[in-house]
């Protein structure tokens, strides 16, 4: 969770992958992978039913444009300083075998030199979890969350805002204590504030169903088939645009702790994506996340995670690019209140599935490495701070598409 992805999405993992953001929001994101800067979704005492959290973040940026060397957009320095200012409500209780969690989150975001990108975010999720006997559970819940669009990708002197909404449902009849069967659907919507980027908006209507094994250990492993059927409704086929696209996905996901100091969990499997005009960017190949998490000591902690994506959701075209990354992420906890994190990240975007956005629908290879160095200190419960450098440079087979940029961040949150 950052301060300006306010989704709540309680499956939205990322991971270090906070690369494709606006500059605000990839830096904010490298910062709070620590898991101490903020505290994720829910994250309240056993009796706490509510909870109130305020932040505060400055950072400055060096390359907000994330231009060419020597380019000097609009006319003025590459780099800003920049404000962000967060408010979180989160409400969590237990009735019976029910289980009922809201949150709402607000974050002002301002530029001193670019005003004119300021810009707000609104988020929040309501989820139910419920349950009918010992036999059936599920989830029912509704979400939305916003971040701004990399500037890298989209440009212009106003911020791009992204909002995506979704709707779920979902449902599990456990015929066996450590085996069950079940389905569920997913109403998804993205789409965009500014009038250059809404032909990018799209729908989604996503059913699925699985088959879980998960047995007393804890550990789970789901067989899962899932079918989207997805609409450009501000698209029309053309010769270099498409209006749509359906994909289906066959995926074997699941945590596993494969010793006591040491777990996977993630997805593996293929999807197959279709368009109905330009058949000559159908894609068939295989998709997957797996995190290797590694704590030989009490103090240390290593994190390894490897990547292959259509869709994938943290990533700016996040309705067709093929994304490949890799990252490594070790975490030493030098006291009960200091924490040292560093990330190195690698990541490539692969254009060549794109249905019609880019100009001139031309393939594109994108490759950017991120390295990262946090500290976060807690001097008394309630409060954190934590302070943090990155550097993102991008290479491109586009000449324009290439930057170096350096962020550092402080930043203070406080759980009332």
């Amino acid at each position: 969770m950052t301060f300006l992805a306010t989704g709540t999405t309680a499956d939205r993992r990322s991971g270090p992958a906070c690369q494709g953001r606006h500059p605000t929001a990839a830096a904010l994101c490298v910062g709070t992978v620590l898991g101490a800067l903020l505290l994720p979704a829910g994250a309240m005492a056993a009796d706490d039913t509510f909870s109130l959290t305020a932040g505060q973040v400055f950072q400055f940026d060096d390359n907000v444009y994330r231009v060419a060397p020597g380019v000097r957009p609009f006319g003025q320095s590459q780099s800003d300083r920049i404000s962000i200012t967060s408010l979180r409500a989160d409400f969590d209780r237990q009735y019976s075998l029910q289980r009922v969690r809201a949150s709402a989150n607000f974050a002002r975001i301002g530029f001193q030199r670019f005003d004119t990108l300021n810009y707000d975010t609104q988020g929040g999720e309501l989820r139910w979890d419920w349950a009918l006997g010992r036999r059936l559970t599920g989830r029912l819940s509704v979400d939305q969350s916003q971040s701004a669009r990399d500037l890298a990708d989209v440009g212009g002197s106003r911020s791009s805002i992204g909002t995506s909404r979704s709707l779920r449902f979902s449902g599990d009849y456990w015929w066996h204590p450590d085996w069950s069967v079940g389905a569920g659907i997913e109403r998804f919507s993205s789409t965009y504030s500014d009038v250059a980027s809404q032909t990018s908006d799209y729908e989604a209507l996503r059913p699925e169903l699985r088959l879980t094994y998960r047995p007393r250990s804890g550990n789970q492993i789901a067989l899962v088939g899932r079918f989207t059927d997805g609409t450009y409704p501000n698209r029309q086929a053309g010769v270099l645009s498409d209006d749509g696209f359906e994909q289906t996905d066959l995926q074997l996901s699941g945590r596993w702790q494969l010793t006591g100091h040491s777990r996977l969990n993630g997805y593996a499997g293929v999807a197959r994506r279709q368009h109905p005009n330009l058949t000559y960017r159908d894609y068939t190949g295989p998709t997957g996340r797996l995190t290797y998490d590694w704590t030989p000591t009490g103090k240390l902690a290593v994190s390894a995670t490897l990547r292959r994506e259509i869709g994938a959701r943290d990533d700016l075209f996040d309705n067709f690019v093929v994304t490949r990354a890799a990252s490594f992420t070790p975490s030493w906890a030098v006291s009960g209140r200091v924490l040292v994190q560093g990330t190195v990240e690698w990541r490539k975007r692969d254009f060549r599935g794109d249905p019609g956005l880019l100009s001139g629908s031309q393939s594109r290879d994108d490759i950017t490495r991120t390295y990262s160095l946090s500290l976060s200190y807690t001097p008394i419960d309630p409060l954190r701070l934590a302070v943090s450098i990155g550097r993102y440079r991008r290479s491109s087979d586009d000449p324009n598409a290439g930057y170096t940029a350096n962020v550092g961040t402080v930043s203070a949150q406080y759980l009332f």
